[in-house]
């Protein structure tokens, strides 16, 4: 049944052929572009010592610490607060934008790998401020989310960065997101919005919408010369999902 479906699928979704990206790419201004593209290359052979060196919790902050000074963009006195106190606990760091809380990062050794648990506890600090955007890292790995605030707290994990795995290429153009001049033109929120366009909800909403059920019907009429009833085109559509 899936496989007789999918290419009336790809004629309704996809009906002309379009190069493949499947790569994020932004553009920061010139200056931010080469300083990031210079010194990304230099903590690449840092974090892999690092991880051969099984750097503690400490030291691996103070590795990021640098890093978002001369390579992401921000200013250690006026945008980086750190160990900042949230209900007797402490936050690794705050990160403000134009004098706003921004975004937080919360750093586990490079030795630990990121897991739910963490997330919950950053979580936990960001709805204390109703920060929308959290950094989870070990240093060899960066996690990025999006926070939605309502009955409970809804996080969507909208970037990842893996700096032992990913190529020099591809590790530079997702750190474009998290340079604060692509934090300025709100970039990150655009791969969320992206995101939350394209999920599977909504592309079970998109395929059981009239037009898109007519389309399939007339195209499964072409290629069978069978008219289908609209109602078990979607039924066939809501088993798929």
């Amino acid at each position: 049944m899936e496989e007789s479906l999918q290419p009336v699928l790809q004629t309704v979704v996809c009906p002309k052929p379009k190069k493949k990206t499947g790569k994020l790419s932004i553009k920061l201004n010139k200056k931010n572009e080469e300083m990031l593209s210079k010194w990304i290359r230099k903590y690449l052979r840092l974090i892999k010592i690092a991880n051969e060196k099984a750097l503690n919790e400490s030291d691996t902050s103070n590795v990021i610490n640098d890093m978002l000074n001369e390579i992401r963009g921000y200013d250690k006195m006026e945008d980086i607060t750190t160990e900042y106190k949230i209900r007797n606990q402490f936050c690794d760091y705050w990160v403000k934008i134009n004098n706003k809380l921004n975004f937080l990062i919360e750093v586990k050794a490079i030795t630990i790998d990121l897991n739910d648990n963490h997330l919950f506890q950053a979580n936990s600090y960001a709805s204390t401020k109703w920060v929308k955007r959290v950094v989870l890292t070990n240093l060899k790995e960066r996690r990025i989310y999006h926070l939605s605030f309502g009955s409970k707290i809804d996080d969507k994990l909208v970037l990842s960065i893996d700096f032992l795995q990913e190529t020099p290429k591809e590790i530079l153009e997702k750190a474009k997101y998290l340079h604060k001049e692509s934090f300025i033109k709100k970039h990150i929120e655009q791969v969320y919005q992206q995101k939350i366009a394209t999920s599977k909800d909504n592309f079970k909403k998109a395929l059981l919408s009239n037009s898109v059920i007519k389309k399939i019907q007339s195209e499964l009429k072409t290629i069978s010369g069978v008219k289908v009833p609209e109602t078990e085109i979607q039924n066939i559509i809501k088993w798929l999902f």
